[in-house]
């Protein structure tokens, strides 16, 4: 009998929740398992919380990449060294439940034609505070309208099928996760998600899905655009797509509508309210003042425990 599943962790200069993350992976239930954990060359200490664990654990395998690559390459490292019968993801700021594993791998043997299952997540802060609860969307064909609108998937969250067939395409060093969804959908393969939150989803100021909110939302549109080309043609545009389109963009002097939106949200998720009243004013000079980001301007005055009220209501 092989390895039943593959866990793919990239780093980079996650020392503040790496030990909690690492844990939490080890401490499964579900005990059959590579743990494949990627230094995209750290500067911090991650490698050394890494080194611990391989000593402690045969399970944990270290690559080390020689100079910094960034997530969507390193991840595919990973992937080509997978030797599961499933693929796991896990990043280096989030935290599984016990029983994450477990429950997946049963579902995906439960359920021949799913190709790839998510789940809900806790949405915490970085001192480890709850902001909300979501469930995911579970049933594959609700899945399936709401992806090519929405990226409805927790990254963290997933496991799929390890057929070989599917690398994160490294022209999208930021929202590779969707781009992938959508080229499994596309495939005709089924997506489905428990309910259920199996990880806690960490709002971490410094993570690439806020710092670099909108290049990843950018990114996003790009991989709808050539979601939709292929269902209408057969094939999309990607050899042709140069990521320097998107990546050349001043976002701090652009007065894009959409661009402003994603700093705003992105700015207010991670508390740094000074930044997020900039951008509303900016945003309000050139886009008037009828609209959410007066919301976040608004709120933005108020204290933290009333904010992070407002999110578990309003906020995704």
């Amino acid at each position: 009998m092989g390895i039943k599943v593959s866990i793919i962790m990239s780093v980079y200069n996650g020392e503040n929740f790496l030990n909690e993350s690492i844990q939490s992976i080890l401490n499964q239930v579900f005990k059959d398992f590579e743990f494949i954990i990627i230094n995209d060359c750290s500067t911090d200490s991650s490698l050394n919380i890494i080194k611990k664990y391989a000593k402690k654990d045969k399970r944990v395998i270290i690559i080390e990449n020689k100079k910094n690559l960034g997530l969507t390459k390193s991840l595919n490292k990973g992937l080509e060294l997978a030797k599961g019968k499933y693929i796991a993801r896990q990043d280096a700021d989030d935290v599984a439940s016990p029983r994450r594993l477990e429950k997946q791998y049963n579902f995906l043997e439960k359920n021949e034609d799913v190709f790839l299952v998510g789940s809900g997540a806790i949405n915490i802060d970085e001192k480890g505070n709850v902001l909300n609860t979501r469930k995911a969307i579970a049933d594959p064909n609700k899945i399936a309208l709401e992806l090519p609108k929405n990226n409805c998937i927790y990254h963290s969250s997933i496991m799929y099928r390890n057929n070989g067939q599917y690398l994160y395409r490294e022209k999208f060093p930021y929202s590779q996760d969707y781009d992938l969804y959508l080229r499994i959908l596309s495939d005709g393969e089924q997506i489905a998600s428990l309910e259920e939150p199996l990880i806690k989803y960490r709002i971490n100021s410094g993570a690439i899905s806020w710092t670099k909110r909108a290049q990843q939302m950018m990114f996003a549109e790009k991989a709808r655009d050539f979601y939709f080309q292929r269902l209408r043609y057969g094939k999309d545009e990607y050899d042709n797509f140069d990521p320097n389109e998107i990546l050349n963009i001043d976002v701090e002097k652009s007065t894009n509508e959409a661009i402003l939106e994603a700093e705003i949200k992105a700015s207010f998720r991670i508390n740094n309210f000074k930044k997020t009243r900039e951008l509303c004013k900016k945003y309000f000079k050139y886009h008037g003042y009828l609209n959410k980001a007066l919301l976040y301007y608004l709120l933005s005055f108020f204290n933290k425990s009333f904010i992070n009220l407002v999110r578990r209501v309003i906020f995704s």
